[in-house]
């Protein structure tokens, strides 16, 4: 479209079971004018099929010759926008009314802005809301808020606080960082946000405009069974702080708040290791937890459940996941 300022790329992989509403609320948004391109990464199902028959020529649509991987099929959807402006959007996620609107409204305000980023709901595989017990929402508070460059840091270093399909980007800002970085496969969008974070301004609508799609196909739910999501986490954060990239005063406190956080998910990951039976997993990550912060042991401690479980993942690991697997 000529007129268009935003493009919406949807990077694709297997992804018939949820795309066609996916489309369907991209294809609904009114007020703007905005491009729709979808990135497909060698997909073997009807995923294109959906794509043509939901949305025809109003999507350009693209074939990689060969699989790129999660990083690479989001840098070609950035490198395939025409427009100043570009949402990489999950095939499996619903954009809701007002949406890409209220993004440009935001970037309209300063051309310094390089990330506009909405607050977002999560459901289920049946659009059904998922409780806060079982998903942090994140989020950069309960206002709408303009952060200048490096503002926004401090509340981005415990995890990210952002959902992809949720952000809008400036080309320019997302290009002059390096784009999605393809060491990464699990924290790519959050690496991304911090550095987009460092250099330009970022406008928060506390409103939520995206709904997010929980469910056990997503790879959210697969890299439960091991520690390349929390190891990954590990790096961003060991080299986040090596550039000190937030004041020099508070680059102290923010670490050891960043440890403990990760600590904490260590040890989650151990317990959640514990209930599926994999005791192996349980002891690794109960000493990855250790070795994060040290302070982790006075808080398992003070729980003597929680003390009694993780001494007999040191003492037997095994026996002790198949304990708790039958409790």
């Amino acid at each position: 479209m000529s007129d268009s300022l935003l493009t919406v790329a949807i990077p694709t992989y297997r992804g018939a079971g949820y795309l066609a509403q996916a489309l369907r609320s991209i294809l609904a948004q009114e007020g703007v004018g905005f491009d729709v391109l979808v990135s497909d990464d060698r997909s073997d199902d009807e995923t294109l099929g959906i794509v043509r028959s939901e949305a025809g020529d109003r999507v350009r649509i693209f074939e990689n010759s060969e699989r790129l991987g999660l990083a690479g099929n989001w840098n070609q959807c950035v490198a395939r926008s025409r427009t100043p402006f570009v949402a990489v959007f999950h095939q499996d996620d619903v954009m809701r009314p007002g949406h890409l609107a209220a993004h440009l409204a935001a970037f309209a305000a300063s051309d310094r802005i390089g990330l506009v980023a909405s607050a977002a709901d999560v459901v289920d595989e049946q659009g059904k809301p998922v409780s806060d017990a079982r998903v942090v929402r994140g989020g950069l508070g309960v206002e709408d808020r303009r952060f200048g460059p490096g503002e926004a840091i401090p509340l981005m270093v415990l995890g990210n606080p952002l959902r992809c399909s949720a952000v809008s980007l400036r080309k320019e800002a997302i290009t002059s960082v390096g784009a999605f970085d393809p060491s990464y496969r699990y924290v790519l969008d959050w690496d991304a946000w911090l550095k987009i974070a460092r250099r330009w301004e970022i406008a928060w609508k506390a409103h939520p405009t995206v709904a997010i799609r929980w469910h056990s196909a997503s790879e959210t739910h697969r890299f439960k069974t091991g520690t390349a999501d929390l190891d990954e986490s590990a790096r961003l954060l060991a080299a986040l702080f090596a550039q000190e990239a937030i004041l020099p005063s508070e680059v102290s406190g923010l670490r050891q708040k960043a440890k403990q956080a990760l600590s904490r998910a260590f040890l989650t990951r151990a317990h959640e290791a514990l209930r599926s039976g994999d005791g192996a997993l349980a002891r690794r990550c109960l000493w990855r937890a250790w070795q994060t912060w040290r302070g982790i042991a006075g808080v398992i401690v003070a729980d003597p459940r929680l003390a009694a479980q993780f001494a007999a993942i040191l003492a037997a690991p095994d026996w002790a996941a198949r304990r708790l697997k039958r409790s």
